[in-house]
């Protein structure tokens, strides 16, 4: 028997341990401390085996402050902790590209739900995002056309919490998501988030942003099978 077999025989002995037969709740639970004895288990080790990550490409390698508020807005709703990470890779051609991308964790299906919803959310809140931008004034410079999107995607985000917020779930447990993190992927650095928006008159961009937001789809479908359920 293997580690994870192991680890799947007790949890199937951990719930039968809740038996309302005494008889056979107790031979259940003998068991299973049997076997978490013969492998060298704790409780968390079980518990930590419920804990599942999904990664996601992020929309550019910059920390754009738009897509970290929609990507911690999905993580609190379907009860997630999320990080990201940068890489990268070398072409046929010799250049080298860099890649950013977010890992959901959480508790059995939590972070594939939460990974497809941020997929359909990125994606909408981007091409929204261009739609914006596509309309400024052409003698408009390239870094105030930037700010003036990401101040209309800040604005996108606030305006669709409404809706990813009614697909909320019990948050999970937060120091067994971060101990599987810590044990998966070691100490995180703290990140810091790129704002083009800053010192710059965007407030009319924002609000255009919070009324397109508001618009955002997210089927109720995507607690189900996600791929059926995703709109993009």
């Amino acid at each position: 028997m293997t580690r994870d077999e192991a680890l799947k025989k007790i949890k199937k002995c951990l719930a039968l341990a809740r038996s309302a037969n005494e008889h056979e709740a107790g031979a259940a639970l003998r068991q299973a401390q049997k076997l978490m004895e013969q492998f060298g288990l704790r409780e968390q080790d079980v518990s930590l085996a419920d804990v599942r990550e999904v990664k996601v490409k992020a929309c550019s390698t910059a920390a754009n402050t738009w897509e970290l508020r929609l990507v911690g807005l999905v993580a609190r709703a379907f009860g997630c902790e999320v990080f990201a990470s940068l890489g990268g890779h070398y072409t046929d051609a010799g250049n080298y590209v860099r890649t950013r991308h977010w890992f959901f964790v959480g508790i059995d299906a939590a972070a594939t739900v939460a990974g497809y919803a941020c997929e359909v959310l990125l994606r909408q809140c981007a091409r929204a995002r261009l739609a914006h931008i596509a309309k400024q004034p052409k003698n408009c410079k390239p870094v105030t056309k930037t700010a003036r999107g990401d101040g209309f995607a800040i604005g996108w985000v606030a305006g669709a919490a409404e809706k990813v917020e009614a697909f909320a779930s019990p948050a999970g447990d937060k120091a067994l998501l971060l101990a599987y993190i810590k044990r998966e992927h070691g100490e995180l650095e703290k990140g810091k988030a790129r704002d083009t928006t800053a010192g710059r008159k965007v407030a009319g961009h924002l609000m255009a942003g919070f009324r397109s937001g508001q618009d955002a789809q997210l089927n109720r479908g995507v607690c189900g099978m996600p791929a059926q359920g995703l709109l993009s």
